[in-house]
């Protein structure tokens, strides 16, 4: 009786929609029934790839688009670029080296872009760098960076006899102190916590994903797609519903870095590369809202562009231990456990990507000002 009971709990129902209306599929979701960590990349790779080769395969013809440059410097260039191949990247290519080294984002007619994002029509671009005067979107797009390796650790950390299901990247702003990963592991590590030699070994990985130089890739599917790709990942399934939901044409976008594939609304930095300090730094216990314990990871770092010296970077590394909550009231805005009245307030004008990500330097620090070393 007990063995039927768990069989009938390793099936699943789940509803997906599809262009001719909805239909409903079983998912097998319990860990006897799921694929070994290695098949499950190869099968989420494979389907990713058909996708993309499917969707290039709707131009056959290369198609010319107009690009004009609207930056500072170089203004008015125009460049004539391939619909739906050519990337911001490309673009910048055209323009020098710095633009390809520095930049981190493009603005397209006015909407942040991956710099690896192919653009689909004539268009307006503008760059954005850390060192611009209002880097917030720069910010959060390296913050979802670092958020999306640090679950690529996590998910391949534990050998393959433990389940490791990624839940969602909470969208935390900068200025809470860490970046964030929500994870369910196997029930059999619920006593488990962390030592410090294990959060070494998870950095170690992170720092092994920054030295390959790994491209983030960008793929628009429908969310059938998206739903085959993760099937095996109840959490998954439930968050790409909640983003294909939030547009009638059931959009979700996924992002790829090597072989790890995840549901990210991006937009993402360019490469892994770009990251210089990076740590892994806390994992929490969130409080049970669902029958699986759930972890929360955190981790902290700042760009190759921004480098600090290591008495700041320690500063920040002990704050990013500190729990980051959950979003609370309307406004969505995220608390930290650390907030109080002696954080260092940085007026919003004029504040560059460094200055927010120390926004919350306490001003008991022994340091005059932050001793910081430019990578100019």
């Amino acid at each position: 009786m007990e063995a039927l009971t768990m069989g009938v709990r390793a099936l699943r129902l789940w509803r997906v929609a599809s262009g001719l209306g909805i239909s409903w599929r079983f998912i097998a979701t319990s860990p006897a029934s799921q694929l070994s960590p290695t098949e499950l990349t190869e099968m989420r790779n494979d389907l990713f790839n058909k996708e993309k080769a499917r969707q290039l395969s709707l131009t056959p013809r290369t198609e010319k688009i107009e690009v004009k440059h609207v930056g500072k410097t170089d203004p008015g260039t125009v460049f004539v670029m391939n619909k739906n191949i050519s990337t911001p990247y490309s673009c910048a290519m055209h323009l020098s080296e710095w633009y390809c080294r520095k930049s981190i984002l493009a603005l397209v007619d006015g909407q942040p872009w991956d710099m690896y994002k192919p653009l689909t029509k004539s268009c307006e671009i503008k760059f954005l760098t850390f060192k611009d005067r209002d880097p917030g979107e720069v910010n959060k797009a390296y913050w979802r960076s670092c958020a999306m390796m640090m679950g690529c650790v996590i998910e391949r950390a534990f050998k393959d006899e433990y389940m490791v299901n990624l839940v969602r990247a909470p969208e935390v702003p900068v200025i809470s102190g860490a970046f964030c990963y929500d994870v369910v592991l196997d029930s059999k590590l619920d006593e488990w916590m962390p030592t410090k030699e294990n959060l070494r070994s998870f950095t170690k990985d992170a720092h092994a994903l920054i030295y390959k130089d790994l491209p983030f890739e960008t793929l628009e599917v429908e969310a059938k797609v998206a739903l085959e790709i993760f099937q095996h990942n109840k959490y998954k399934i439930d968050f790409i519903e909640e983003k294909a939901s939030q547009n009638p044409e059931r959009i979700v976008k996924l992002h790829r870095i090597g072989d790890f594939i995840d549901v990210s609304e991006g937009p993402l930095i360019p490469r892994t590369s770009i990251c210089f300090q990076y740590e892994v730094s806390a994992v929490h216990n969130l409080q049970p809202t669902q029958p699986s314990l759930i972890r929360r990871f955190q981790g902290v770092s700042l760009p190759i562009h921004l480098r600090a010296h290591f008495t700041i970077w320690d500063k920040l590394l002990e704050r990013s231990r500190k729990m980051v909550r959950s979003p609370r009231g309307a406004s969505g805005r995220f608390s930290s456990s650390t907030e109080s009245a002696g954080a260092k307030q940085v007026p919003k004008r004029g504040r560059n990507g460094l200055q927010a990500i120390l926004y919350f330097i306490p001003t008991s620090s022994p340091f005059k000002s932050p001793r910081l070393v430019w990578n100019m």
